[in-house]
């Protein structure tokens, strides 16, 4: 780890020093840019957005953007890289980017993967996809598309998996803001420009197809299968009698077959008294926490299980714009965005609920100085004992519980985007107007069937020799693997529930710049936004279950084709037997009239429909400044943007069997004042200098006050979740500082600085709520109080065109981030106290390192990822101790070679080394979950027409 992290920043030294030397005498390469193409009316997307615009004109205009741009082609990962470094560098605020040549010649399928190649940049990996991006060690990123807000569902956030890289041309990451910017995320913001037709000098058709094979690790029994992928875009402009037009089209699918094993070990919950001779005896609810008899010491043993998820998936997008140069000063584009996704999942769980057993034998118990230390006393993790089985009620009620239970889901997402916009350009006055409509829609259908062995005894381990759990054996008195002979279960409740979800939007902005001249104030920036918002939830949730008398097995209430063999978890003795995933979707209707219950979904529940609506009125005034100092030349932008919503939230409150309507009105009105400076200190040394102050609103899901609920089973507590309407939006003041060399040619380094100080970050807290008779573990959402972020951040990027031959064709790209923060956390839900804790989902130190090769026809990428250890949870019961997940670090492969000057051949590897995700709550010697993230591997064609 230590390598990882100092090898590189030695030869980021090495290379700073040598670039500045060499580069002053490096003869003219192939990154040299092309002559201006000034027959060409329009600046690239990249272009653009260097000059503070996006490719629709509506982010950030300044006054630059009112002068001619030339066109630069954009064909290599070299001049891809270069364009993406000029945005950096003409921005007035903290910028990093990355464009299109240089996405497709990543192994991306989607947006989300292609950000992680961006500095300060990680992203969450979940189900073999990337699931969420985090800026500079915070999750509340915003995002836009062309400087227009964009969503999923019900969410505030796209589902960056949803939006493949085949149409986008650009995707900009600003860690500092400027008035003009869409509010709404304390982190920073994404914006993704999307390809059109002025792109392209004329005629253009590219396209891709491919095939990925998915290596599940954690799981020999997972098959490996074909997952293909492919896209095609088509772009042509012309000269018509009414001005200049273009249109572009493309599209893409992929589908995937995926794996994802998962073995968990519950936070710590019941204790024990264990004697010298390894037998133990389970304390009750009503007994003191101490020794039951002398030379006796206390354990805590978790619960050991595991799941399989796997399934399918296919995502697919359409994508059209036509531009219309109407005049010289007037120009108007319309874009339309399609995704969808289809998904059917299986669920897989495996438990062993052993820490209810009231007794134990063969135990091992951790030694006193292994994360024995609890609020309650000395308590050592117990790793490892045998559970058998004991009868404590009818004839299914048996401790340990061991029981498999599969998932059967059916899910739909559909998302519509369309943008009008306009811009006109008259001398000093540049104006741009967009009016964009979003719709989402987000439908799941999930049916839940257990099937327990009664009479079962387990053998388990909590720490085994690399740190986490697993099963030794799991037998009944007539077998040695009851959990592949489908004889020895029964069957047990059903679940079912379903989630209906929309999110739609009107929005509607214009920004003005105008030139002033040469004087200190040089323009003058100022715009409007209206928005309205719309949120809609609502499910139900249905549980059945038969007599508990005389449970039929599984296969004599269904048939042999109900069962089937889920690959599982290697650790917990591979393969065991669970209901199949297509019975319980396509035969659902015949699961239920077993269960006694109606046909069809559950109705619709009345008491979990949410319904929120958002008016928001925007308005900004901005001054663009340049002066000098001293010789320097000093530009940026100074100016407010007020903010003012009007909400309506419509719901139903469940706290325990208190059931209360909510329909509540609120308005809130946020200053949100900045300043930002580019101070050029020499040709080829800059600063960028910003502070001001940003929000994020809560997510729609954490303001639904509706209750979900898991229920309990004999052996284990119930558990739900619910949001909470009175949240507040989170605050934060933020300061960025960077000192930027640029090398001639290409390539920079970078030092940045940053410290963010917040108000009302959002986390989870848990309390019992005893609801129809039953306690469960019920999960809502609080502000907390306030805390700080503050880091550091060293990039550096540079092709060694100094060297000769072969050589000069490499190049690297090196990141660094180090973040410390804290918080004040509530200690319960209800509760006004606060508590000094780490920042959640903070990982202290990140890096990103890849080498790059570009020649002979070849180009290469092998790229390093490392997010550093974080605390995922803090304060988690029972011993309120933080759960903490480990570093991780993702090594990834891309290469490509021209077949032709039109043909190129890509090879892809993902997770090359096998990299997975491993948590524990308070020490190590209390694991928790242990995910397998996949190894894939992909070959694909690209070609050009």
């Amino acid at each position: 780890m230590n390598a990882f992290r100092v090898r590189p920043i030695c030869a980021a030294v090495l290379l700073l020093s040598a670039g500045s030397a060499l580069g002053q005498v490096a003869p003219a390469t192939q990154d040299t840019p092309p002559p201006a193409d000034a027959a060409t009316p329009r600046a690239t997307a990249s272009q653009a957005a260097s000059a503070g615009q996006s490719a629709q004109g509506t982010q950030g205009a300044g006054p630059e953007a009112t002068a001619p741009i030339a066109t630069v082609e954009v064909t290599g990962i070299r001049r891809s890289i270069r364009s993406a470094e000029q945005i950096k560098r003409d921005a007035t605020q903290v910028v990093d980017s990355i464009n299109a040549d240089d996405i497709g010649k990543f192994p991306d399928r989607a947006t989300g993967d292609a950000l992680q190649r961006i500095a300060g940049v990680q992203v969450g990996r979940d189900r073999g996809e990337t699931s969420s991006v985090i800026i500079r060690g915070l999750p509340d990123v915003v995002t836009t598309l062309d400087g227009n807000d964009i969503f999923t569902g019900r969410g505030r956030r796209l589902s960056y998996q949803d939006l493949p890289v085949q149409s986008i041309a650009g995707l900009d990451v600003y860690k500092s803001a400027t008035v003009d910017q869409f509010e709404g995320g304390i982190a920073g913001a994404v914006n993704i420009r999307l390809r059109a037709p002025f792109d392209y000098k004329g005629r253009t058709v590219t396209g891709y197809v491919e095939n990925r094979r998915q290596q599940i690790n954690g799981s020999d029994a997972a098959r490996t299968r074909n997952s293909p992928g492919g896209g095609l875009l088509f772009s042509e402009r012309w000269n018509s009698g009414a001005g200049e037009m273009g249109v572009l089209f493309d599209v893409a699918y992929n589908k995937e077959h995926w794996g994802f094993p998962v073995q968990w070990n519950d936070r710590p919950d019941r204790i024990f008294s264990v004697s010298p001779d390894g037998t133990a005896i389970r304390l009750n609810d009503d007994q003191p926490v101490a020794p039951l008899k002398a030379g006796d010491r206390l354990g805590s043993l978790q619960h050991v299980g595991g799941i399989y998820n796997g399934g399918e998936r296919e995502r697919f997008s359409g994508h059209g714009a036509f531009q219309w140069k109407i005049n010289p000063k007037l120009e108007f584009t319309t874009q339309y965005l399609g995704m969808g996704y289809r998904g059917e999942a299986e669920v897989d769980y495996m438990l062993a609920i052993v820490g209810w057993t009231p007794r134990l034998t063969n135990v091992v118990l951790g030694d006193e100085d292994a994360g024995c230390a609890t609020p309650e006393g000395i308590i050592c993790p117990i790793q490892a004992a045998s559970a058998p089985a004991a009868r404590f009620g009818g004839p299914y009620d048996w401790d340990p519980y061991v029981a498999t239970s599969a998932w059967g889901q059916k899910e739909r997402t559909n998302t519509h985007y369309l943008n009008f916009a306009l811009q006109y350009r008259d001398g000093p006055l540049s104006v741009n107007s967009a009016l964009a409509l979003t719709h989402s829609k987000f439908i799941n259908d999930t049916v839940i069937v257990d099937q327990q062995v009664p009479g079962a005894s387990a053998s388990i381990y909590n720490y085994g020799a690399d740190g986490h759990g697993g099963y030794n054996a799991i037998t009944t008195p007539t077998s040695a693997n009851p959990l592949r002979d489908p004889n020895q279960f029964v069957l047990r409740g059903m679940v079912q529930n379903w989630e209906e979800s929309v999110g739609k939007q009107a929005q509607w902005r214009t920004d003005a710049t105008y030139k002033l001249g040469q004087g200190f104030l040089r323009a003058l920036k100022f715009g409007v936004r209206l928005s309205h918002r719309e949120t809609a939830y609502h499910s139900a949730e249905g549980h059945s279950d038969l007599p508990n008398v005389n449970r039929p097995s599984p296969i004599a209430a269904f048939g042999p084709s109900f069962q089937s063999l889920s690959p599982g978890v290697d650790r917990l003795g591979g393969p065991y037997l669970v209901p199949t995933r297509g019975f319980l979707i396509d035969q659902a209707d015949t699961v239920r009239s077993v269960y006694g219950a109606a046909p069809g979904r559950v109705p619709d529940d009345p008491t979990r429909m949410f319904d929120q609506r958002e008016r928001t009125g925007t308005a900004y005034l901005s001054g663009r400044w340049q002066t000098t100092l001293a010789g320097m030349e000093v530009s940026g932008d100074a100016g407010v943007r007020v903010v003012r919503v009007n909400r309506t939230l419509r719901g139903t409150s469940k706290i325990g069997d208190v059931v209360t309507p909510f329909d509540q009105k609120t308005s809130e009105t946020n200053v949100l004042p900045n300043v930002s400076a580019l101070v050029n200190w020499r040709d080829n040394l800059q600063s960028h200098l910003s502070a001001g102050k940003t929000i994020t609103r809560p997510e729609f899901n954490r303001l639904n006050p509706a209750l979900s609920l898991i229920p309990p089973t004999v052996n284990a507590p119930g558990t739900g979740s619910a949001g909470n309407p009175n949240l507040d939006p989170t605050k934060s003041v933020n300061l960025d500082a960077t000192l930027e060399y640029y090398f001639q040619k290409n390539g920079f380094a970078q030092v940045a600085l940053f410290h963010r100080d917040i108000e009302g970050y959002l986390q989870n807290y848990q309390q019992d709520e005893v609801i129809g008779g039953q306690t469960y573990r019920v999960t809502r959402p609080q502000n907390s109080g306030k805390g700080t972020l503050k880091g550091a951040e060293f990039s550096i990027q540079k092709f060694f065109d100094f060297l000769p031959g072969f050589w000069s064709g490499f190049g690297v790209q090196y990141n660094y981030t180090w973040i410390s923060g804290d918080n004040e956390t509530r200690t319960s839900l209800t509760s006004d106290v606060l508590q000094k804790t780490g920042l959640i989902d903070v990982a202290k130190r990140s890096n990103n390192f890849a080498l790059l090769y570009e020649g002979n026809g070849l180009t290469g990428r092998l790229a390093a990822t490392r997010r550093g250890s974080y605390t995922e949870a803090v304060l988690e019961p029972r011993f309120r101790q933080d759960r903490v997940v480990q570093g991780q670090t993702y090594v990834d492969l891309s290469l490509s070679y021209e077949l032709t000057k039109n043909i190129s051949v890509q090879f892809d590897a993902i997770n090359m080394t096998k990299e997975k995700y491993e948590s524990f709550v308070g020490d190590p010697s209390r694991p928790r979950d242990i995910r397998y993230n996949p190894t894939t591997y992909g070959l694909g064609l690209r070609f050009k027409l």
